[in-house]
């Protein structure tokens, strides 16, 4: 009876101690990675942290202004991006709303304006002689040239450096593709003198206009917003738009063969 008692108090002092260095193996475990063992760890520190990111701009809208250079000789000599003897601007005044199709690619719709007036004198050579009471005019002489156009442009812009953390990231290429309404009105004299007019007998004066529906295609490069609330951009683009000739009257938007025109343009951003 001792012999068994003893051997049942020895038996529970080994299972007591083995529980015991156990118990002490998992806490010497657990302690090996202190982050788990208290509830002020550094990865719950950490948490917030991470939490925090940066916006990310998924649309925008603002307005710009283009200088624009005409590259055809009867756009360029009607409509000058300045004309130095009165100050009128070729004006151009586009908006713009964005937004994001993917990381690098943003899509845009673009309505614009397009004005200008002035009082140059333009040489036109009739392709078909105008007919006033049994004579034939050959030549017209413009005294003031209007210009009215509303383009409206779909733009897609791919930005190739997007995951960089430097200004380059906000570098774009282009291009886009839209419709534009032109309207041309002048003042002009017809005559047969091929250098001018002098308001001699014979010399019709006459006022007349004309107008088109066109396509436009666009290369377009530049730097886009700084990705903030406000932001500014500059762009250099090249429109193609071809024109319907008609030389029976004195208009640059007939007697050239496309409106094609270099841009500067200078952008203001709002982000959504």
């Amino acid at each position: 009876m001792r012999k068994t008692l003893l051997s049942l108090v020895l038996l529970i002092c080994f299972v007591s101690l083995s529980s015991a260095q156990l118990n002490e193996f998992k806490l010497k475990s657990i302690n090996k990675n202190p982050i788990y063992s208290t509830g002020t760890s550094l990865t719950e520190n950490r948490i917030p942290t991470q939490l925090k990111k940066r916006k990310v701009i998924n649309s925008y809208f603002g307005a710009g202004y283009s200088f624009m250079i005409y590259t055809a000789a009867y756009m360029s000599d009607a409509y000058p991006v300045l004309d130095t003897r009165n100050g009128s601007f070729l004006t151009n005044i586009n908006l713009f709303y964005g937004f994001a199709v993917a990381k690098a690619v943003a899509m845009e719709i673009e309505p614009t304006i397009l004005f200008t007036n002035n009082d140059r004198i333009v040489d036109y050579h009739l392709g078909t002689p105008f007919m006033n009471q049994g004579d034939s005019l050959n030549y017209a002489h413009t005294t003031s040239n209007n210009l009215l156009a509303f383009p409206i442009v779909v733009n897609v812009k791919f930005f190739p450096f997007f995951s960089l953390t430097n200004f380059s990231r906000l570098f774009f290429i282009g291009g886009g593709i839209g419709a534009v309404w032109i309207r041309e009105e002048n003042d002009a004299f017809f005559n047969n003198n091929p250098t001018g007019f002098e308001y001699n007998v014979g010399e019709l004066f006459a006022t007349a206009s004309t107008d088109q529906w066109q396509i436009l295609f666009r290369a377009i490069t530049g730097f886009t917003g700084t990705g903030g609330q406000f932001g500014f951009g500059g762009e250099l683009r090249y429109n193609f738009i071809p024109l319907t000739e008609d030389l029976r009257l004195p208009f640059a938007t007939r007697f050239a063969k496309n409106a094609n025109s270099l841009d500067i343009t200078l952008r203001f951003y709002f982000s959504l």
